[in-house]
């Protein structure tokens, strides 16, 4: 019996060590095959990544650069067209000196009761325009030639000194702010100061700059002495001129005689100021003296 027992023991242990051995190799086996696992994870990673690129890839360049093009600013500054010599197209000049802050506008009365009003950094004495060594001009102020009445005044002076043989020419009319640095400067670097602001204006001090000012023929003393200066002085106010630098009036004027240099004022000031036997400074009673 005991016997019996004790195999029966046995084969009880036997069976459950079988099914032991049984469940170990279950639990170890893969429910699938790695390879295809790591392929799948790799074939979802490429994806997402493909995804990625997608999303953030940046435009084309063709069209970047067409919104660039339409894009105010996105271009570079235009290269300014060349600066043209006197006398100028006013369509195309370009100022190379920058103006300076106008004064504010202002009124006044000279010592001979005339109204002086400065407005934009222009003064006018009884509506005149005046430009001297008191009273200058804005440095951006272009009219790039000779003002069509001045010119107009001047071919029919002309026309009429050519019906008395006589030979009228500009040697030098309009005079740009820069161009005039550039004259007075050279005078300067060849006579010094003192002597320069004898017979040359300052820039923004010229009345080359208002296109309202001549220098005719040779630019020389000795033209008040021929046929053409003579009658010059004696017939320029009929056509609106006025000799503007007259003998022994530079203590008034700033300026040595130059009986070369006319300016257009209008017949009927030019008139009164011949008349008078005044200079313009004195006429009006004004001054002309730099600051400085």
């Amino acid at each position: 019996m005991k016997r019996i027992i004790a195999l029966i023991v046995c084969f009880m242990l036997l069976c459950l060590t079988a099914c032991s051995a049984a469940d170990t190799p279950a639990q170890g086996t893969p429910t699938s095959d790695p390879s295809s696992e790591s392929l799948e994870s790799a074939t979802s990673d490429e994806s997402d990544i493909s995804e990625v690129s997608d999303e953030s890839e940046p435009e084309s360049d063709e069209e970047s650069e067409d919104e660039s093009e339409d894009e105010p600013g996105a271009k570079g500054p235009e290269t300014p067209e060349p600066i043209p010599t006197d006398p100028p197209t006013p369509a195309t000049t370009i100022p190379t000196t920058k103006a300076t802050a106008a004064p504010a506008d202002s009124r006044s009365v000279s010592s001979k009761g005339f109204e002086i009003v400065t407005k934009d950094g222009f003064t006018y004495v009884d509506g005149v325009l005046v430009v001297n060594k008191t009273y200058s001009l804005p440095a951006d102020y272009y009219p790039g030639d000779l003002t069509a009445e001045c010119d107009t005044a001047y071919m029919t002076m002309k026309a009429a000194a050519a019906e008395e043989g006589l030979h009228l020419y500009i040697s030098s009319g309009f005079r740009s702010y820069d161009t005039q640095d550039v004259i007075y400067n050279r005078y300067v670097a060849n006579d010094g100061r003192a002597n320069a602001d004898r017979y040359s204006a300052r820039p923004g001090h010229s009345e080359h700059q208002t296109g309202l000012a001549i220098d005719l023929n040779g630019v020389l003393d000795s033209f008040g002495e021929t046929a053409e200066g003579k009658w010059v002085a004696a017939h320029a106010h009929e056509y609106g001129f006025i000799l503007r630098y007259p003998k022994g009036k530079e203590p008034q004027t700033g300026y040595m005689y130059e009986p070369w240099h006319i300016r257009y004022v209008g017949v009927e000031v030019a008139t009164a100021i011949f008349e008078s036997g005044l200079c313009l400074e004195e006429y009006y009673g004004i001054t002309s003296a730099y600051q400085n």
